[in-house]
């Protein structure tokens, strides 16, 4: 299992790259997405494995978070759901709903997970 060091060193990697490329009026709303997401599953990933845990899957990462932190659920759904959208059924979050994962959701739970940039 990967360590909370590789899920950190992951994440920063996502965030570099997201910070790089992310513009509100992106063409690529759907990889803007799908790497926020994935910097959210590396931060949740982090903060497990700093308590022993290990995700196998998604639904088994989300039965984490729905046990342990209830409140980040909301935020990261709507970033899975999005991501999910955009890889599997061609469907681009819209510039709100963009601004909204990037902007409120992903800082949200990077804060209240403690890894914030």
């Amino acid at each position: 299992m990967p360590t909370e060091r590789v899920h950190l060193t992951q994440l920063r990697h996502n965030l570099a790259f997201l910070q790089n490329f992310y513009a509100p009026n992106t063409p690529y709303p759907d990889w803007a997405a799908t790497v926020a997401f994935y910097a959210a599953v590396h931060a949740v990933e982090a903060w497990l494995a700093q308590r022993g845990l290990h995700s196998h899957s998604h639904r088994e990462r989300g039965i984490h978070l729905r046990r342990f932190l209830p409140y980040l659920w909301h935020p990261y759904r709507r970033l899975e759901l999005a991501s999910r959208n955009a890889r599997y059924e061609g469907v681009h979050p819209n510039p709100t709903l963009l601004k909204q994962l990037i902007e409120h959701d992903l800082p949200t739970l990077l804060s209240a997970l403690g890894t914030a940039p």
